[in-house]
């Protein structure tokens, strides 16, 4: 009988410290340290080389430069819209359909995500695919003026 009791004591024992150690991540101090202020830098670095590729049309580069990003955080939803836009200009669009289906995962359904899978569908030629997802671009970010240009410039057009 005494060790029917001992064997749940010494399990909730050996449990105690194993919670008050998560109260680190809830409380934020984890994130506040010199190790993560470096990691963010790091990331920050290779999305912004990323991006100059993307913007001087070196979209093979952007590719490996986001996937690198991603190596380092599978969870950096805009290293993963950046990949998938990337892709969509290479014409791989099932990696970049995957791509976007991780960033909607991790952040939802954004209204620059759903522009850029518009433009997705607009490069494939899937003309009202593209139309019906601007114009959901549109309510989901109706203030943002690259979905609003985007939205009305591609309604006109067929």
């Amino acid at each position: 009988m005494d060790r029917l009791f001992f064997l749940p004591t010494v399990a909730l024992l050996l449990a105690l410290p194993l919670g008050a150690c998560s109260t680190a991540f809830e409380d934020g101090l984890i994130d506040s340290g010199p190790e993560y202020s470096q990691f963010a830098s790091q990331q920050a670095t290779l999305r912004n080389r990323a991006k100059a590729a993307f913007r001087q049309s070196d979209f093979a580069g952007a590719e490996r430069t986001f996937r690198a990003a991603l190596a380092k955080d599978p969870l950096d939803p805009e290293a993963w819209l950046g990949f998938a836009a990337a892709s969509d200009r290479l014409g791989r669009f099932d990696v970049a359909d995957r791509a976007y289906a991780q960033v909607i995962a991790i952040a939802g359904r954004r209204g620059e995500v759903v522009n850029n899978m518009g433009w997705s569908q607009w490069h494939r030629g899937n003309r009202a695919a593209a139309k019906l997802l601007f114009a959901e671009a549109l309510a989901l970010a109706p203030g943002n003026p690259v979905i609003v240009a985007n939205a009305s410039a591609r309604s006109d057009q067929s």
